[in-house]
Parts: structure tokens; C-alpha cells; sequence
């Protein structure tokens, strides 16, 4: 998740650069390093073409160079091309910012300064982040767990690709939040699959090295036949492995599940092709849903969506927590 503090997305800033709109001054700053990366990236590769860069393009890091001399470096004007670009990678280590505050009241035009920070540390609480706030300032967030999903699928359609929600599931289930590491894993698949553009879960298992045996989607299928000895196996795994398998995924994920058990349980008379629509799913993934139904009562799902809902705050510190581990012995039983 990327917020900018003018209100413009990563959309929008990748959008003003597709358009050439460049700042004096930008401050890529937040928790997430993949969208402020992506941000650099361009700057750095599109902006001034390979003749200018030699003379006009200067890369520096926080822990090697002084404000003083950035402040040098951007006061000086660009040889033979229209702007210079000059970029701080690790600013977090900058000592001194408020030397920056006077070119910051009247940056030069012709300089594109770029700082990249790795986290805000005290940069919010200076003068010169409101002086940086002038122009754009962009902090990027952590996508929470439970939004992972959504963006791999919005990804993976970007790049020209899908795979259907097993393959999604699987995934984001397995890879964490890191999103540099997760685009790492789906380069390896993209280059594997050649002119083909669909990603099956064999492709994922082999390419990125994730096992479906043990996943979410499996746990799914495995509550769906009330297969208990399979639902504890899946269970007790994830919970000897949660640095992999985060509860929260997990949790949320299930409560996904049983809310679409039990809204189909109130549509029982509703066709397949109905109910996949009331459902937002394709109408192959119905049948788990009613095959579910055979043997979860109404007030067994009701238990378990209770059960989920005082988990899931108790797995992000609303509630006491206590432990992960424990938490998915608690969900067993919840499921059993």
C-alpha cells in the first residue's frame, strides 16, 4: 500500500513520469522499500537519456556524503541537456538536514533531487520535511497480510499473466509480504513459462519451490470434505512453521471461506451459475461450497465465524495473544 502526502498514488506518480511532469525535489520515505524502489528506478533510468547521464547524473549514499555537498551538487546547472538528476539513496543516515532548508525555500529548476529513505525515523518530526513537504513527498506502506492476495492478482494481470485463486492462495501464503522477493519469485516463473501466460500450480511448485501439499487452499478442501485427521495435519504444520505461514493469512483467508459456506447455505435454492454470482466465485469452486454445507449445521458455522472473528483480533494485539502457536491449536478446535 503507497500513500503520498499531496493525496497522489503510486499510480498517480508513476502516471506524472509516463507524462515527463518531473519535481525539483522528491522524498521517497516508508516502510515498504518495493514502491519507493520502483519510483527511483525510473527517475534514475528515464530521465536524462544515456549521452546525458555521464556529465549529468550522480548517484550518492547517505553514509558517504554530507548535506553540504549535496547542497553543491544541486545548485550547479546541467551540461548540454535540460536538467541534472541527483540521487541520495539511504538519506536515513544524512546528518545535518536543516542545511538543506535553504535550497529546499528555492530548488533549481533544471535539478531532479531525489533522497530515499529506508523508513521515516525522526524525518517528520524536522523543519525540513515540512520544507520537503512542498513538493513530493511519498511514503510507502507494508500491504497488510489480508490485502496480499488482491495485489498479487492485480500483478500477475499487469504482467500479462493469471493463474486462478489456488495459485494466488498459494502464493501469497507462502512468499510473506516482502514484494521485492515476491516479484523475484514470479520473474522466475514468467521467464519459465515461455509464450504461455496461464500459471499453473505445478508451475509455482517447481519454479518457486512451494509445496501445495501443506497451503490454505488445501486446508480449505480439506474442511469442505470433513477430513479431520487432514484438517489437524495442515493445522499443526502451519503452526510448527508460523515465521511461513502467518496466522493472520490464514485467518483471514478461512473467514473468507466460511462467510461464502454460510451465505450459500441461506441461497440453497439458487442455481450453480446464481449462486457463483452471488458468491463472486467462478461456478467450478461452488460444489466445495455445498459439498461444505454436508457437514457444517448452520450454528456450527455461526460457531466458527465467532471463533474466527475473537482470533483474528486476538493474532493482530486487539486482544491478549498469545502466541501463534497456541492461536492455531485454538483454531483446530474451533474447526473440529
Amino acid at each position: 500500500m503507497a500513500k503520498q502526502t499531496s493525496g497522489m498514488s503510486f499510480k498517480g506518480v508513476m502516471t506524472e513520469l509516463d507524462l515527463k511532469h518531473y519535481s525539483p525535489v522528491y522524498t521517497l520515505c516508508g516502510d515498504e522499500p518495493y514502491f519507493n524502489d520502483k519510483i527511483c528506478d525510473r527517475i534514475e533510468a528515464e530521465v536524462l537519456n544515456e549521452a546525458e547521464k555521464g556529465f549529468n547524473q550522480s548517484v550518492f549514499y547517505g553514509k558517504d556524503i554530507d548535506t553540504l555537498s549535496i547542497v553543491s551538487a544541486a545548485k550547479r546547472y546541467p551540461m548540454m541537456a535540460e536538467r541534472q538528476v541527483i540521487i541520495i539513496k539511504e538519506a536515513q543516515y544524512l546528518k545535518n538536514l536543516e542545511v538543506l532548508n535553504p535550497y529546499l525555500e528555492n530548488p533549481l529548476k533544471s535539478t531532479v533531487l531525489v533522497f530515499l529513505f529506508r523508513g521515516n525515523g525522526q524525518l517528520k518530526k524536522t523543519n525540513t520535511f515540512k520544507l520537503l513537504s512542498k513538493y513530493y513527498v511519498f511514503e510507502s506502506e507494508k500491504i497488510p497480510e489480508y490485502k496480499l492476495s488482491e495485489w498479487l492478482e492485480n500483478y500477475i494481470k499487469e504482467k500479462g499473466y493469471k493463474t486462478d485463486a489456488a495459485g494466488i492462495q498459494l502464493i501469497a501464503e507462502s512468499s510473506g509480504n516482502d514484494l521485492c522477493t515476491i516479484e523475484n519469485e514470479l520473474k522466475k516463473v514468467f521467464l519459465n513459462l515461455g509464450e504461455r501466460k496461464s500459471i499453473s500450480l505445478a508451475d509455482i511448485e517447481k519454479y518457486i519451490g512451494i509445496s501445495k501439499e501443506y497451503s490454505v487452499f488445501e486446508l480449505q478442501n480439506a474442511i469442505s470434505r470433513y477430513d479431520v485427521k487432514r484438517i489437524s495435519k495442515i493445522i499443526n504444520f502451519f503452526a510448527s512453521d508460523t515465521k511461513n505461514h502467518s496466522i493472520i493469512m490464514v485467518i483471514s483467508s478461512l473467514n473468507t471461506f466460511f462467510t461464502k459456506v454460510y451465505l450459500a447455505a441461506s441461497q440453497s435454492s439458487k442455481s450453480d451459475s446464481e449462486l457463483a454470482a452471488i458468491l463472486g466465485v467462478s461456478p467450478f469452486f461452488v460444489k466445495d461450497y455445498k459439498y461444505t454445507l454436508r457437514h457444517y449445521s448452520s450454528a456450527k458455522l455461526e460457531h466458527i465465524l465467532k471463533s474466527l472473528n475473537r482470533l483474528d483480533l486476538r493474532s493482530k494485539g486487539i486482544m491478549t495473544n498469545t502466541g501463534d502457536e497456541n492461536l492455531y491449536k485454538e483454531l483446530l478446535i474451533a474447526l473440529c
